[in-house]
């Protein structure tokens, strides 16, 4: 099959992730990928294997009033229709609400099969209204809305149910080399780590974090924060450090190239977000066999933790409840051993070989649904 991937950029982030997941699955399956970004290349964090065509736009840039905004949009359209068409591709497959959106709208009347994935939950974060309206119009032209996770597709209700399926992310264990220097001075490796990870953003709960381990910091001096991700947040958060007093407790890493190589070395994984949809760090964690503890929030913790048995689920928000179990947790290591020697089998719950046969699978019935169509069109 022949198969375009769309995505606004490779910046990192979990599900531009999980582009390069399933494009480096296909091919490896005989499959041939296309990967379009609106974005161009200088914006790429993750790169693709061999083999995939990679197609980068470069139609994003910032609007300085209506006119322009309704132009570039309309740009964007058209550009991103030809590009999907020179693909010749039998399966279009978009991936996050607004990439997904323009996807629908740039292949009106294409025929073509579009698949779109949606990587958050609508009922817990916002586009905003135009967005929320346009997502409400196009969605039904779908040929398949695809959710991460059970939480999410929920939010979805208002679409008939033969539109909607669940395709979960996979997990994978990636290269885990020695971690040989660090670049932040300030990490002591002769310390047990906690780590997180994620963007520096409201969703991600880092300031319930911080304030859950000032709490407890005192109690365990032999231990260290890591928190590895960037975002608008940084100087806010580091200000929040240093006014708790987890100065040389806490460091923020920045994005880090090879982070499996920290989870590896850490003794301990944390999730504080106050929303989710199908968290790739929280798997990844697990695949690296770290115990791990993340709130519940609406949706993907309760899908991939299983509680009491590779990690601790936690009320959402709840500093207090978050603080007593990472100081249970700190302070007993059977307990971290017993949830991280459970905790891998998260890659085979969710195994790349798993989640490419449900794609595949979804490939070849929306084809085999065209050309049903298409062969009542012909003899009606």
């Amino acid at each position: 099959m022949n198969i375009t991937l769309v995505i606004s950029s490779l910046y990192g982030g979990g599900a531009e992730r999980v582009v390069v997941l399933l494009a480096k699955g296909l091919i490896d399956r005989g499959h041939k990928v296309t990967v379009i970004t609106l974005y161009g290349q200088e914006t790429d964090f993750y790169s693709l294997p061999q083999g995939v065509i990679r197609v980068a736009l470069g139609i994003m840039s910032d609007s300085i009033n209506v006119f322009q905004a309704l132009y570039n949009n309309l740009n964007r359209l058209i550009k991103l229709r030809q590009a999907i068409i020179s693909t010749k591709p039998d399966i279009v497959l978009s991936h996050l609400t607004s990439t997904n959106i323009l996807t629908i709208i740039s292949l009106f009347q294409s025929k073509l099969p579009v698949l779109v994935t949606e990587h958050s939950d609508p009922k817990m974060f916002s586009y905003g209204r135009i967005w929320e309206l346009l997502r409400r119009f196009s969605y039904p032209y779908a040929t398949r809305v695809v959710s991460v996770s059970k939480g999410v597709d929920v939010a979805f209700d208002w679409l008939a149910k033969s539109k909607r399926l669940v395709i979960y992310n996979p997990f994978v264990l990636q290269n885990q080399e020695e971690i040989v220097t660090f670049l932040n001075q300030d990490v002591k490796t002769e310390k047990k780590w906690v780590v997180s990870m994620g963007r520096l953003l409201p969703q991600k709960g880092f300031d319930i974090l911080l304030s859950a381990f000032a709490k407890i910091a005192h109690l365990h001096p032999e231990w260290q924060l890591l928190i590895l991700g960037k975002g608008k947040l940084y100087d806010e958060l580091e200000e929040m450090k240093e006014n708790l007093g987890l100065s040389g407790k806490v460091v923020f890493l920045g994005v880090v190239n090879n982070p499996f190589a920290i989870l590896k070395r850490a003794k301990l994984f944390v999730m504080s977000s106050r929303h989710e949809a199908f968290p790739m760090a929280l798997g990844e964690a697990m695949a690296c066999g770290l115990p791990v503890i993340s709130t519940d929030c609406h949706s993907g913790p309760r899908e991939i933790i299983r509680d009491g048995i590779d990690g601790i689920l936690v009320p959402s928000e709840d500093v207090s409840s978050l603080a007593k179990t990472m100081d249970n947790l700190m302070s007993d290591e059977k307990i971290r051993q017993r949830l991280g020697a459970y905790a891998p089998e998260v890659t085979e719950r969710f195994s790349i070989e798993k989640i490419l046969s449900e794609w595949e699978n979804l490939f070849k019935l929306v084809l085999r649904e065209k050309y049903k169509s298409n062969f009542k069109e012909i003899i009606s």
